[in-house]
C-alpha cells in the first residue's frame, strides 16, 4: 500500500464525516509525506468537532496536516453568486440526491417556504409538468386540487395558499412518477441562487463542493 492509501485508510472516519458537519473537502493529497486535508468549515463548532476526531485517532497526529478554514455567508452568497447556472443547477442536484443530506421532498418544502410567491407558483408548474395535474391534485387543498385537474396553471396568489407540508407529498408523488424531477426543479433553482442557502451549512457545502469539482 503505498503511503497516501495508508494516510487515507488511517483518517479514513474523518475524511468520511466531515461533510455530516457540513465540511466542503477541497483538497486531499501527500505533501511533505503527510496526508494534507484542505477544506471550509460553516462553523468553529463543526472544525472543533473534526479536530476531536482526528486527535482520538492520533493524538499527535505527526502524520497529518489539515487546514480548515470557516467561509463566511457573505462569502458564500458571493460564490453562489458568481456560479454559473449549470454549476449551481450541477451541485443542487447532487445534495439533493445524496445520502448526507435530507430526502429531496424534505428539501424542496423547505426551498418552497423560503420562496416568494413567484417562485413557488414556477416551482409547483414545474412538478405539475412533470407528473401530471391528476396525480398531483391529491396532495393539495380541496379547491386547488380541483382547479389542477382541469389543467389550469398555478398563478402566485394561488400558491400562496400552498403549504410547504403539501409541497412535500407532491414532490414525493412527482420522483415517483418522474425521476428527472430533481434536474428540472435544480434547474428552477439555480436561478434564484438566494432561495438556496435555506437549505443549511450541510447541504450547502456539498453544492459548493461539487460546484468546485466541476470548476
Amino acid at each position: 500500500m503505498d503511503r497516501l492509501s495508508e494516510l487515507k485508510n488511517k483518517y479514513g472516519p474523518v475524511l468520511e464525516s466531515m461533510p455530516q458537519h457540513g465540511v466542503q473537502i477541497i483538497n486531499v493529497e501527500l505533501r511533505d509525506n503527510k496526508l494534507l486535508v484542505q477544506g471550509i468549515v460553516p462553523t468553529q463548532e463543526a472544525k472543533n468537532a473534526v479536530w476531536n476526531q482526528i486527535k482520538a485517532i492520533d493524538s499527535t497526529y505527526a502524520d497529518l496536516t489539515c487546514d480548515l478554514r470557516q467561509q463566511s455567508e457573505a462569502e458564500e452568497w458571493e460564490a453562489l453568486q458568481k456560479a454559473p447556472p449549470q454549476s449551481l443547477a450541477s451541485g443542487l442536484a447532487a445534495a439533493f440526491r445524496s445520502d448526507q443530506t435530507p430526502a429531496f421532498p424534505s428539501m424542496l418544502s423547505n426551498l418552497f417556504g423560503n420562496s416568494d410567491p413567484q417562485q413557488r407558483a414556477g416551482l409547483l408548474n414545474h412538478l405539475l409538468a412533470s407528473a401530471g395535474p391528476g396525480l398531483l391534485g391529491a396532495a393539495l387543498p380541496g379547491g386547488l386540487g380541483g382547479l389542477l385537474k382541469g389543467g389550469s396553471t398555478i398563478t402566485p396568489e394561488q400558491a400562496q395558499q400552498i403549504s410547504p407540508q403539501a409541497i412535500q407529498s407532491m414532490a414525493e408523488h412527482a420522483e415517483k412518477s418522474n425521476p428527472s424531477i430533481i434536474d428540472q426543479v435544480s434547474n428552477f433553482y439555480s436561478q434564484h441562487p438566494k432561495t438556496i442557502q435555506a437549505l443549511g451549512v450541510g447541504a450547502m457545502a456539498m453544492i459548493m463542493s461539487n460546484m468546485t469539482k466541476r470548476s
